[in-house]
């Protein structure tokens, strides 16, 4: 058996580990210290968030299972399991597992605004305003509850209610860049490339890493001609982009890197 304060460098290490990108070598010190201590709930769902970051969400979500055996208290696990389900395309378990978080007055919130994501996806998206609508009850607070809010009224077509909701978000974390890229996409959709490119930017400049937002600037490089620099910003995407279900995504990408090749090897020659 190990002493708290082992499994707490277990921890620790293991978080290092899944920052630099060794999910599976987390995995392993994770294992390894379950084998010595086998009533931790933390250990299985540190496990869990490490399968979850390798793609085996499956194997994921059975760690998370596991630690919310030993502890039904532990929100974050059922929050985990329900995102899990969710991008399994388990809708239906992913919703249950939300509602039972409901029940908490802390989580209820945040549990509503999810449920919210699941019917958006569906093109729910009353049935999504509506738990919406009751998150921000819950919790008004919420800069996630408030970014859901724009991700609904940009769907239904409703750029100024969208622009209100992400701008209030903003304010409330102006460290997500997760916003920044809604408000980017939003101004490229209301045909402001400046205002757009420069949430980009601003996004980037808190986590430079994020595929999407390279693959969003790659858009508007194109939209605005300037190929060398949408060139950069697809391969940027392609080498970062390591997402289960990106294949075709990636493909196609990767198809449109390949053009621009040829068609800037052209235009040399001329």
């Amino acid at each position: 058996m190990t002493s708290e304060k082992e499994w707490q460098a277990t921890v620790q290490n293991a978080t290092v580990l899944l920052e630099n990108g060794d999910w599976a070598a987390a995995a392993q010190l994770y294992r390894q210290a379950i084998e010595s201590e086998k009533t931790v709930p933390e250990l299985y769902a540190g496990l869990g968030e490490a399968l979850a970051e390798g793609g085996k969400l499956e194997q994921a979500i059975a760690a998370y299972q596991t630690a919310l055996k030993l502890n039904p208290e532990e929100v974050e696990s059922l929050f985990a399991i329900g995102d899990l389900l969710f991008e399994l395309d388990e809708d239906d378990k992913a919703l249950d597992c939300y509602r039972q978080l409901t029940s908490h007055p802390e989580e209820a919130g945040e549990a509503l605004a999810r449920m919210a994501l699941v019917h958006a996806s569906r093109e729910e998206y009353g049935k999504a305003l509506e738990l919406l609508e009751q998150a921000r009850k819950a919790d008004p607070e919420s800069a996630f509850v408030l970014n859901g809010l724009g991700d609904v009224y940009a769907a239904l077509g409703q750029p100024e209610q969208a622009l209100a909701s992400f701008e209030e978000a903003l304010q409330l974390d102006p460290e997500d860049p997760h916003i920044l890229l809604h408000l980017g996409d939003l101004q490229h959709d209301m045909g402001n490339p400046a205002n757009a490119e420069r949430f980009y930017r601003q996004a980037l400049e808190l986590q430079e890493d994020l595929p999407e937002v390279h693959l969003a600037l790659g858009h508007l490089m194109l939209d605005e001609e300037q190929t060398e620099k949408a060139l950069k910003h697809y391969r940027r995407f392609l080498d970062l982009e390591k997402g289960r279900d990106s294949q075709d995504l990636l493909k196609e990408v990767a198809a449109v890197v390949e053009g621009l090749e040829t068609e800037l090897g052209r235009s040399s020659k001329k």
